[in-house]
């Protein structure tokens, strides 16, 4: 097995165009794509979000924040390396919490529609507690 910059085995990091996530806040993640750049022996990450504005291609322990990172598995046909080739080309698009978030980036990356499902369950959440507050009166 061929060592990866600064002696670190590439067996010991996700491939790149695997989803990872951090969490954020209660149910909450964070995603990215596991870039094919490395920066400091690791990894560089792919992400969306209102720290940076919009589309970035930052350092792990950037995008990890001192947090945990998980690996998650995405459905999709698309070849990791055309994955990854997605993302970057969205580096610098700017970030808007309901309509291009960071689970957008991932889904658009993979093929797929982009879409949130943590907006649509946020909204539901608000929908539901809103109506039931509501009936409350």
């Amino acid at each position: 097995m061929m060592p990866a910059p600064f002696g670190v085995p590439f067996y010991s990091w996700p491939a790149p165009g695997t989803v990872v996530s951090i969490p954020i806040f209660l149910v909450y993640r964070h995603k990215g794509i596991v870039s094919d750049r490395w920066y400091n022996g690791k990894p560089m990450v792919i992400s969306n979000s209102g720290r940076f504005g919009g589309v970035a291609e930052e350092p792990w322990d950037v995008f990890a924040q001192g947090r945990s990172v998980t690996a998650e598995r995405l459905s999709g046909t698309m070849p990791l390396h055309e994955v990854v080739s997605r993302a970057q080309s969205l580096v610098g698009t700017k970030y808007d919490l309901y309509d291009w978030n960071c689970e957008h980036l991932v889904t658009y990356a993979y093929g797929l529609i982009p879409h949130s499902s943590q907006v649509v369950t946020t909204l539901a959440i608000t929908a539901i507690c809103g109506a039931l507050a509501a009936v409350g009166r």
